[in-house]
């Protein structure tokens, strides 16, 4: 009997007012687009706070083209996995199990590189589910720790990590045409 993906499932979250399910598995190519959209727009709400600039609006074209998006679905050293509810996307995280760490103690870690919920359905367990199911590709692959950055001013995703026991360990910064954002790292040793 062939065994269920555990990054596969269905979970119904009482908080969205009509009990609907939420489904969670591995991203597809035919995902891009969705990712793609819902990734600029969390990004923009993230960066954007006073407002559209030249530079946010390329940067976010950018990262976010569905053709580069596609390409990095399709790469091995990365994984996706994608939260729907009747067929529309809602969330979904980017693992990547390659990335260069910013500090020597994460080099055999898996880096969560985004972690994106679209603001309607923040606050209902989703965001736990994705970064719970980083944690268990992150077991899987045998690596030390989990970790990932977050913009020093999100001060909802800076709360949210800590109380999912993620440690604040250092700071980087998120660079794009000569702006520098401060970024907090976090990481979660794995037992």
């Amino acid at each position: 009997m062939a065994q269920a993906n555990p990054l596969q499932h269905n979970k119904t979250l009482n908080n969205l007012g009509e009990s609907a399910a939420i489904n969670f598995r591995p991203a597809t190519i035919a995902d891009a687009l969705s990712i793609s959209v819902l990734a600029m727009q969390v990004f923009l709400d993230t960066y954007a706070t006073d407002g559209m600039r030249a530079d946010l609006a390329r940067e976010a074209l950018g990262i976010y083209d569905t053709n580069v998006l596609s390409k990095t679905i399709a790469s091995v050293p990365t994984s996706f996995i994608v939260a729907d509810r009747n067929t529309h996307l809602v969330g979904f995280t980017e693992l990547a199990h390659t990335a260069d760490a910013p500090l020597s103690i994460l080099a055999n870690g898996l880096e969560c590189k985004k972690l994106y919920v679209q603001r309607h359905f923040k606050r209902m367990g989703i965001g736990q589910e994705l970064l719970h199911n980083a944690e268990q590709i992150a077991t899987a692959s045998s690596a030390s720790c989990v970790w990932l950055t977050a913009y020093i001013a999100n001060a909802t995703a800076i709360r949210f990590y800590e109380a999912m026991g993620y440690k604040d360990i250092g700071r980087t910064d998120y660079c794009f045409e000569g702006v520098a954002y401060e970024n907090i790292i976090f990481a979660k040793i794995l037992a």
